[in-house]
């Protein structure tokens, strides 16, 4: 467990980095990351809807989705024991809208800690919606869709780096 820490939080500082020395939009690249020598297992899941793949460490079981997941789930992964959860989600009504409508209207909806960045290619947003135990990026796809992936319960340390990881690793199908 030390050892996945240890890497996150270096996963993290290299993350934190790339987007220091960026004058404008943050670049995040999976190609930047060595996830051999992390000595994380995961596994590539491809969403042909979306044009998508995701990298999720093996510690994490792809569940079925319900009704009760919403609308638009396409992708639900969880800690055996239900603790923490990846979820995917393809948000629609967002016909001709630009990243920047996006960001208004998450502005004006109440999301906090908005930051931009270019990932894996992808033009893609973070945020946080106040009390909810969660971190969300939203992004736009080569197939014209907007998605979203959440990431719960933030407030756990070790899942927070998990999620950075994860979200590191979303990019176009190949």
């Amino acid at each position: 467990m030390k050892k996945l820490l240890a890497t996150l939080i270096t996963l993290a500082l290299l993350l934190t980095s790339a987007a220091a020395l960026a004058e404008t939009v943050p670049a995040i690249n999976w190609e930047d990351i060595d996830i051999e020598s992390k000595g994380i297992e995961g596994s590539w899941y491809t969403f042909d809807t979306i044009a998508l793949q995701i990298w999720v460490p093996d510690i994490f079981v792809n569940a079925d989705i319900t009704e009760e997941d919403g609308e638009g789930v396409i992708a639900k992964f969880q800690a055996p024991d239900g603790s923490a959860g990846i979820f995917g989600q393809i948000i629609e009504g967002y016909e001709g809208a630009t990243m920047e409508d996006v960001i208004k209207r998450l502005t004006e909806n109440g999301a906090t800690e908005i930051e931009r960045c270019t990932l894996n290619g992808l033009d893609a947003i973070s945020y946080s919606i106040p009390d909810t135990d969660a971190a969300y990026v939203t992004f736009v796809t080569a197939s014209g869709n907007f998605v979203q992936f959440i990431f719960t319960p933030v407030s756990d340390e070790g899942f927070a780096a998990v999620a950075q990881l994860v979200t590191a690793s979303i990019m176009p199908e190949k």
